[in-house]
């Protein structure tokens, strides 16, 4: 499965056709969009790829899951607990050789510590809701836009943007990165991370014009690791001025 997953930033409107080049030339099987705020846009991009579309709207945003492969069963999570700010929108996807569980994920925004605090809540949610996938062993992916920092990422603060260069100096020149260790605690791979080791904490998701933190992540659990053929951020020109996000790739063989 070549999973693409994208932030692509109020819902692409104008942006379609640049969003679809981008997307197809990953050759996906599967692609997670969040702030997938406008249907015709997200209509527009699935048509194009032929595939399959699952939109859900989010408390701010919404998102979509597209798969070339049938989508038997999904849950907006996002609305259903009260704990998420934005969205958790799971879809049950009938690949070739097993079904594979695709949640698209968009958490509480900004590099504060209280914002951070928010994140936890969400992340507690999410453990709890896949607490029986980890338990039976079950392949998952949470894929989109974590807002949140690896504890291997190497922040730049001349590389990040203003807005983030200010909280940063609030909490006294860190970001803070409780969420995404979290999950890795609990079992989860960043296939980033897995296929380039400490390399990871050098590659950016966002933004696009100061591309100095890595937010955008894929999340497996349940996988084995050598079956990770391929994970990278799109960096190109294309992709410079489509949003304000970098999607990232990951090939599972």
């Amino acid at each position: 499965m070549r999973l693409v997953s994208y932030n692509i930033l109020d819902g692409g409107a104008g942006r379609a056709d640049a969003l679809l080049q981008i997307i197809e030339a990953q050759h996906p099987d599967v692609v997670v969009l969040v702030e997938a705020d406008d249907r015709q846009v997200v209509d527009q991009i699935a048509a194009g790829l032929k595939m399959e579309v699952l939109a859900g709207e989010g408390r701010k945003h919404g998102g979509a899951i597209l798969s070339r492969w049938p989508i038997v069963e999904s849950i907006n999570y996002g609305l259903l607990r009260e704990e998420f700010a934005d969205l958790l929108l799971e879809a049950s996807v009938h690949g070739p050789g097993q079904p594979w569980t695709v949640t698209a994920v968009h958490l509480h925004p900004r590099a504060t510590e209280e914002a951070e605090d928010r994140r936890m809540r969400e992340i507690d949610a999410i453990l709890d809701i896949y607490a029986a996938h980890r338990s039976q062993g079950l392949a998952h992916l949470l894929a989109g836009d974590f807002n949140a920092n690896s504890p291997i990422q190497q922040i730049v603060p001349e590389q990040c943007k203003p807005k983030t260069r200010q909280e940063m100096a609030a909490n006294g020149g860190t970001i803070p990165r409780r969420c995404i260790a979290k999950l890795l605690s609990a079992g989860y791979m960043d296939v980033l991370q897995t296929v380039h080791g400490e390399a990871a904490g050098r590659m950016g998701s966002f933004t696009t014009e100061f591309p100095g933190q890595r937010i955008d992540y894929i999340l497996a659990y349940g996988i084995d690791q050598t079956r990770f053929a391929e994970a990278r951020i799109e960096q190109g020109p294309q992709a410079r001025d489509a949003s304000d996000h970098f999607p990232v790739i990951v090939h599972i063989i």
